[in-house]
């Protein structure tokens, strides 16, 4: 049983994931709003199961990071009304560096282009524009180490609410250069994040259904801002194939999974989507422990640098059997 405390802070965080679904919905039904089609996938509702619990409580080090980061989901869509009327379209000189520059000086660690396809948009749900700044920030690894904890929930929803708000600086930033701009924040999101950090050169997926990055491992979280900037410099190419065939090898976050949530293999959908993770398994382990990240933490590229890890792999896998893939 919950305390009369906690019940409030429960109440409190249901009002304020009530207000942030109005939202969505609400971005969802404008006439410009980029939408979901048939197949899309369907969004899993973190905060909306964590709430239907009632056997544990609400981390203390988590609850206390939810109103700020609930807060910064809610701006990213209320600050829609001050995209100009008549937004530039093309980049002008000087902007991506100045936006590069601000992005990581405000923590980024990663940024990339990308195109949305539609069939990226969550079930329901829609983005102002299909043109993608998708970004990655590092979580915490001597928190994350020590996962299952509370102080590795609190490394994680600390980037939640940190990159939230960076999407929604960076979003404001192009604002005020005449652009139109859509922050889209990491927890929930309004579309696939991982395929589009793939897609954006960022990394690749992982085995554990995470996007696997050169400068952090899985070990971050992603978000992304969409523009209406038409020739951003969207990639073509992903230099990082090569972690699929080495993933397919290790399995390590397959067998230290504890709940056996990670499938031996992954699924793969008619269009393109990969499933990793099933959250009938995943999901009752994660609330009960502190939101797990276990396969964060036992990842070898948590540990090793990517470079290491590449260059022995490469030494031992013959060439021609290491994929080789375009962003899509």
């Amino acid at each position: 049983m919950t305390s009369f405390p906690e019940r409030l802070k429960k109440s409190f965080l249901r009002v304020l994931v009530g207000r942030v679904d109005a939202w969505e919905n609400r971005v969802a039904a404008m006439p410009q709003a980029h939408k979901s089609v048939p197949g899309s996938p369907v969004r899993f509702e973190i905060m909306q199961e964590k709430l239907k619990r009632t056997n544990t409580g609400l981390d203390p080090a988590v609850a206390s990071i939810m109103p700020m980061t609930m807060w910064g989901m809610m701006r990213s869509m209320t600050t829609l009304k001050q995209n100009p009327e008549a937004p530039v379209t093309r980049v002008t000189e000087g902007l991506l560096e100045e936006l590069e520059t601000l992005a990581r000086e405000l923590g980024v660690a990663g940024i990339g282009y990308t195109r949305v396809p539609e069939r990226w948009i969550f079930e329901s749900k829609g983005v102002l524009h299909l043109n993608a700044i998708v970004l990655t920030m590092e979580m915490d690894k001597a928190r994350i180490d020590t996962a299952p904890s509370s102080a590795g929930a609190q490394a994680v929803f600390e980037v939640y609410r940190d990159l939230g708000l960076i999407a929604n600086k960076l979003a404001g930033f192009l604002r005020r250069r005449g652009y139109s701009a859509h922050a889209g924040h990491p927890l929930g999101g309004l579309a696939l994040y991982p395929p589009l950090a793939q897609m954006a050169g960022l990394g690749w997926l992982g085995r554990n259904g995470l996007i696997v990055t050169p400068e952090h491992g899985p070990r971050v979280r992603l978000a992304a801002v969409f523009a209406n900037i038409e020739d951003l410099p969207f990639s073509t190419h992903n230099d990082h194939a090569w972690v699929a065939d080495l993933c397919a090898k290790c399995g390590v976050c397959v067998r230290d999974c504890p709940p056996q949530a990670i499938y031996e293999e992954p699924i793969h959908h008619a269009d393109g989507r990969i499933t990793c993770v099933s959250n009938d398994r995943c999901f009752p382990y994660f609330n009960d422990y502190h939101g797990c990240s276990v396969c964060i933490k036992v990842c070898p590229f948590n540990h090793t640098p990517y470079e290491t890890i590449k260059a022995a792999f490469l030494r031992e896998t013959p060439s021609d059997s290491v994929g080789i893939s375009g962003a899509e």
